[in-house]
């Protein structure tokens, strides 16, 4: 629940204000909270400005990777307004922030990060003993679905909270609700959650 993902923002989600209140009366039904942030250098790999004559939203083969990347509005620049939380999120100081795309050649939609980009996520699972997560914020189908799907490959129970979430758009919502369908990803609204 980033400034820049939020309503506003450079890669604003339409709704996303919307489920700030629903999350704050989530956070409250657990014990730990684990918040993740998009932390990337202004050169990122994965930003449209940084790639001469490519159009926001395209893919283009990255030659220092060797993958095709998504192309994105620039967003979450390490200590801009646009990377900090939103302002109406609830944020407690024991809540643990991990952050996430830090090296700038590569785009790590889950928080656990990517192949070349791990954050310290898995780690803190084990060390906490969470066994079970629930899943919720921006974006269903980037980043929220990408850490659904990774936690449910380690092990972990997974649970999207659907009334917790917004996509970037329909489509990629379909792609990914199937693929977390297919990984046994639980779907759940925050009012069933005790």
């Amino acid at each position: 629940m980033q400034n820049d993902f939020c309503e506003g923002g450079s890669l604003g989600v339409t709704g996303s204000l919307e489920i700030i209140p629903l999350i704050n009366r989530l956070r409250d039904k657990f014990s730990i909270v684990i918040l993740s942030q998009d932390w990337h250098k202004s050169h990122h790999i994965s930003f449209v400005d940084n790639h001469e004559g490519k159009e926001v939203f395209s893919k283009h083969d990255i030659q220092e990777t060797g993958k095709s990347q998504v192309l994105w509005p620039t967003h979450a620049v390490e200590g801009t307004f646009g990377a900090e939380f939103h302002k109406d999120l609830k944020v407690l100081p024991s809540d643990i922030v991990v952050r996430k795309g830090l090296n700038h050649l590569y785009d790590s939609y889950s928080a656990f990060g990517c192949k070349n980009d791990r954050t310290n996520l898995e780690e803190i699972t084990r060390n906490l003993n969470i066994d079970k997560i629930y899943t919720c914020g921006l974006a269903y189908d980037y980043c929220v679905g990408n850490t659904a799907l990774y936690a449910a490959k380690i092990g972990l129970e997974v649970y999207m909270v659907s009334d917790c979430t917004k996509p970037v758009a329909e489509g990629t919502k379909e792609e990914m609700t199937k693929k977390l369908q297919q990984s046994g990803v639980k779907f759940i609204n925050s009012y069933e959650i005790e």
